[in-house]
């Protein structure tokens, strides 16, 4: 269980500083965030023990740069898709100031053209 809060902690400390640093310009801090979100990808690739212990909890944050990659990540797992698309609508619809709104709409405009992700 320690290895799953583990893992849980630096996602979200790699979400919401890519998110942040994004708002800011800072290229070089969110593609750092970006590399070591793509990681964690690749964990729940690797390990359904992981990915189901840690996706639902991802997808219930309080932060929406958090929800906005577990969702993402879910849709590119083939993972509770309808939860993830519904979370990925609302962030999309909210303001550029609270939310990453815009992220939001151009993962949904990839899903729909081609029906999957890839990180």
């Amino acid at each position: 269980m320690k290895d799953i809060n583990r893992i849980i902690e630096e996602y979200k400390t790699c979400a919401i500083l890519h998110w942040n640093a994004s708002r800011e310009g800072d290229y070089k801090t969110a593609n750092k965030n970006y590399t070591k979100l793509s990681k964690k990808y690749r964990v729940f690739l690797d390990s359904e023990e992981i990915r189901e212990a840690v996706l639902p909890q991802l997808l219930n944050d309080d932060s929406f740069a958090v929800i906005l990659w577990a969702a993402a990540h879910s849709l590119g797992l083939g993972k509770d898709k309808d939860e993830a698309l519904l979370k990925l609508e609302q962030i999309s619809k909210m303001s550029a100031n609270e939310a990453p709104s815009f992220e939001a709409k151009m993962i949904l405009q990839v899903w729909r053209e081609k029906g999957s992700l890839t990180f």
